[in-house]
């Protein structure tokens, strides 16, 4: 298993930290170019960045280690090889060497992070192009274990009296943008096999998936990724009893539409429950 390097942006002092957002980036990107174009460049209708909106939230961009293009010889920046970007079924088995060893990376991070803030309900995944499709399967096996793994809990919530309980299994959101569903048409078991990795399934771990919120936004004229792929990965997230806001955009191409789609990115996490800035 790989250990990633990440780029990190704090909570704005004096905020408390209440949430973390883990973003991946696409194919052949930086962390640090991400977090830019995220964090200072792409705003929502009043103006705002997501740190802006956002205060108390820590932001986590990993870093995707140089893999080999098999296409061409070059080497990327890459969470898995993709042989043909307009057909993403060609060679499809060449996909599943580089997302087998990226989950478990992306996956280590998130629980790290969901240690750290108070379980994982209070931690986003998400992605953009090929690292939106990581982190849908990030989150297939987020509840499965490796040998001498450890559940890692949701966190726990008041009750009524007092007495602390155990929140559903989830996480607080997942989050996908210009992105596909890499090995689509199967069940979620046969969806998680695909990657043969050697793991024993956690109770609770198809409850997770299936708790978990998502957001996924495309625009209609992405000239790398169709949006007839991301209406494929929608479906497929469906299938599997998946709640989806789904959201097309007339224009943006292969990146986030702004200031609307981020409007409806800051409407679907204040849904989350992460507090707004005022």
């Amino acid at each position: 298993m790989v250990e990633l390097g990440c780029s990190v942006v704090a909570p704005l002092a004096p905020h408390k930290h209440t949430h973390t957002v883990v973003f991946l980036h696409g194919r052949g990107d930086t962390s640090q170019n991400i977090a830019d174009a995220l964090l200072r460049w792409s705003r929502d209708s009043r103006g705002r960045t997501l740190i802006d909106e956002f205060p108390g939230v820590r932001w986590v961009f990993p870093q995707a280690e140089p893999m080999p293009v098999e296409t061409t010889g070059d080497v990327w920046p890459q969470w898995f090889d993709v042989w043909n970007i307009l057909d993403m079924t060609d060679r499809e088995e060449l996909q599943a060497l580089g997302l087998r060893s990226s989950v478990q990376s992306v996956r280590r991070i998130v629980r790290s992070e969901a240690v750290a803030v108070g379980g994982l309900h209070r931690v986003v995944l998400a992605g953009i192009s090929q690292g939106g499709a990581t982190a849908v399967h990030a989150l297939l096996h987020m509840g499965m274990l490796g040998r001498g793994e450890k559940r890692v809990e949701t966190g726990e919530q008041q009750g009524a009296a007092g007495e602390e309980k155990t929140g559903p299994a989830k996480l607080c959101a997942l989050m996908g943008f210009s992105g596909w569903l890499p090995f689509p048409g199967g069940s979620l078991d046969e969806t998680r096999e695909v990657l043969g990795l050697e793991e024993f399934p956690d109770s609770r771990s198809d409850e997770l998936v299936r708790n978990t919120p998502v957001f996924l936004g495309h625009c209609n004229d992405d000239p790398l990724v169709f949006v007839e792929y991301g209406r494929q990965l929608r479906d497929g997230l469906r299938a599997w009893g998946m709640e989806v806001k789904w959201h097309e955009y007339a224009d943006g191409g292969h990146w986030f539409n702004s200031p609307v789609g981020m409007d409806d990115a800051v409407e679907f996490l204040k849904a989350q429950g992460i507090p707004a800035a005022k």
